[in-house]
């Protein structure tokens, strides 16, 4: 089957990571892969640069297209040429399915009057005149199914809700030299309870109610024994005056690592608790890699957090922004080393049965079968 990906940009962003992993499910599964794209927004970037080799390596055609830059003119003409280009590739490639992992570049498809796959990621997406409404709907969670049938006027019976899968190297073993380098480079202590944080980091992913939870929730005795870890890159110039002036005023500031992003595999194995406290999500990938990582992992109550947990069995979920109930879960697994383990045992179990690359695959192929 010759497939064609249409990703607007090839970025930080779960909707990337979520092309990659699902070309490399169907590529294992023995068909073609192509992509148009807008490339990478910062060529710069290492870790993007390596994001698109691996669809390169993978066996992936790209077809990059220029994205509008500069004044308005020259926005739209720039609009205008992509746009023509597009619908002559779309025409030359002549796929077999067109998937568009960007929603508002489904009116591209639409408009060759050609059958297409979109998948909703998150429940933000405004319809508009580039938003059409595709031959089947792939929602990543019963959140964003129900978004796309009230709010985008999707057909009930043509939406499907397919999680997110991750590779399951998240369940493999990192070289205990490995792990002793980044302890070592990042100040991460090895005699104190690790909690981490894997994302961009914004004011909406909750960062200070983690903070808040343990600064002050927490007894003393235990907070002590406590080190946080922040995985990611800042979003803009802002946010990074913000977490500053925060962790500045709080007694944890000693105890807290921010480490820029990078691959997360060997730190899930460094957390013996990761939380997800975003006040906004489209699912939570992060916490689908911690628990095959074996963390015990806790996150709100936003989109994707039912898909993924049975609170109390296999992770924790918390209400948005309650500090206080964040707190109390924290205080339960610090505490109890056997509860913390149990609970990660579980969802490592249910990560590797549900959440993987191939079990997405294998649901996302019989879409595309049921449109051939």
């Amino acid at each position: 089957m010759k497939i064609l990906f249409l990703l607007s940009r090839i970025e930080k962003s779960g909707v990337t990571l979520n092309t990659l992993d699902l070309a490399q499910g169907l590529v294992d599964q023995g068909h073609q892969l192509l992509m148009i794209t807008g490339g990478i927004t910062d060529g710069d970037n290492d870790y993007l640069v390596k994001i698109e080799n691996d669809f390169k390596n993978i066996g992936t055609e790209i077809r990059t297209f220029n994205t509008p830059k500069g004044n308005i003119l020259s926005k739209i003409l720039t609009s205008i040429v992509a746009i023509y280009q597009i619908l002559k590739w779309i025409q030359e490639l002549k796929p077999d399915i067109i998937h568009s992992q960007s929603p508002y570049m489904t009116f591209l498809p639409w408009l060759l009057n050609r059958p297409f796959i979109t998948t909703v990621h998150n429940v933000q997406l405004v319809k508009n005149l580039k938003y059409k409404n595709p031959t089947e709907l792939i929602a990543i969670s019963r959140e964003s199914k129900e978004y796309a049938i009230k709010t985008l006027g999707a057909k009930p019976d043509r939406v499907s809700v397919i999680c997110h899968g991750v590779s399951r190297r998240f369940a493999e073993i990192t070289p205990e030299k490995e792990l002793s380098l980044l302890k070592n480079k990042y100040n991460i202590p090895g005699n104190k309870i690790v909690i981490g944080f894997v994302g961009r980091i914004t004011k909406e992913k909750g960062l200070d109610v983690l903070i808040t939870a343990v600064e002050k929730y927490i007894p003393k005795i235990t907070a002590d024994n406590v080190h946080l870890v922040f995985l990611g890159d800042y979003w803009f110039e802002s946010d990074k005056i913000w977490l500053k002036e925060i962790i500045d005023s709080s007694v944890l500031r000693n105890s807290i690592s921010i480490v820029p992003f990078q691959d997360p595999k060997p730190f899930y194995e460094l957390f013996q608790i990761f939380v997800l406290p975003s006040k906004s999500e489209a699912f939570g990938l992060v916490s689908i890699e911690a628990m095959m990582s074996n963390c015990c992992t806790i996150r709100t109550d936003t989109n994707g957090a039912l898909d993924q947990i049975d609170d109390g069995k296999d992770g924790y979920i918390f209400a948005n922004g309650n500090a206080i109930e964040l707190a109390e879960i924290l205080l339960n697994v610090i505490e109890n080393k056997e509860l913390r383990e149990t609970i990660a045992a579980n969802g490592k179990f249910k990560a590797l049965e549900n959440f993987t690359i191939e079990a997405m695959t294998k649901k996302t192929l019989s879409i595309y079968n049921k449109m051939i």
